[in-house]
């Protein structure tokens, strides 16, 4: 009786690969086309865009000079403005410093000096009810009240000490009694004037 023996065994049959080096080696070349074209392509684009972005910077450059042309014109007017204004105004104010220096348009200093020496010669015996000055500071008006009319001569001599009074003689002076009809203590109302008449444009 014959027996037919399997003397292959699958365990030592050739395996078979599922990629091979081949395989690899094609797909790799694949790879490295397709990135050396990705990369030609970006290339051109970014070259296309430069020349896009030169040919818009070259189509502006007129644009550019003429709106620096005319920020340049406008400066240069509103400059010519500015310094005709301001040479107008230095100008006004020399002709105001150079009046005041004069004496043309008045006391330079006001009338607070004329006050201030009122206050430093007031008492309690006498005191001022109006002031007039006229607008060039020559004529004074005063008029006041006072208990006792024998301190008005002391107070004319103080008085007249002071800068501002000094050299201003009084051309007429006023008196007259008040009674007040007992409610309180008699005094005497004085006008003191450096004119007979009041000077015009008084400051009361």
């Amino acid at each position: 009786m014959l027996q037919q023996l399997n003397l292959f065994d699958a365990r030592f049959a050739r395996a078979r690969l599922l990629f091979s080096a081949r395989q690899g080696l094609l797909v790799l070349g694949g790879v490295l086309v397709l990135a050396w074209c990705s990369a030609r392509s970006l290339l051109w684009a970014a070259d296309r865009a430069t020349a896009t972005a030169q040919a818009a910077q070259a189509a502006m450059a007129p644009l550019r000079a003429q709106v620096g042309a005319l920020a340049a014109a406008q400066r240069s007017s509103g400059t010519t403005a500015e310094l005709a204004r301001l040479q107008h105004a230095d100008a006004t104010q020399r002709r105001v410093r150079a009046a005041l220096e004069a004496g043309a348009a008045g006391v330079r200093e006001g009338h607070a000096e004329l006050l201030l020496a009122l206050a430093r010669q007031a008492s309690g015996q006498l005191w001022i009810t109006g002031l007039g000055v006229s607008d060039d500071g020559t004529a004074i008006d005063l008029e006041g009240r006072m208990t006792d009319s024998s301190v008005l001569t002391d107070y004319l001599r103080r008085l007249n000490a002071e800068p501002r009074f000094k050299g201003r003689p009084f051309a007429q002076l006023t008196l007259r009694g008040v009674d007040n009809n007992g409610a309180a203590l008699p005094y005497t109302e004085f006008a003191l004037r450096s004119s007979p008449a009041t000077a015009p444009g008084a400051t009361p």
